[in-house]
């Protein structure tokens, strides 16, 4: 999260909600955006954090599916 709120920053985005969407991809798919996003009152942000869960989930397939091949 610390990486992303300054990337953000570099990128001269909002680097809390940066941060924020960043949180939301590892945290129980769906119901971890829902529970992230309520708390900090950004129900707004809910498709980017969607698409973040599901690109984030997707890499670490392809990540963990190289590292087998790679450790076997």
């Amino acid at each position: 999260m610390a990486r992303s709120f300054g990337i953000g920053f570099l990128l001269q985005m909002y680097p809390v909600d940066s941060a924020i969407v960043t949180a939301c991809h590892s945290g129980l798919g769906g119901t971890g955006d829902v529970a992230i996003l309520s708390a900090s009152n950004r129900m707004d942000m809910m498709p980017f954090a969607q698409i973040s869960t599901r690109i984030g989930g997707a890499a670490m397939i392809v990540l963990a599916t190289l590292l087998m091949k790679l450790l076997h």
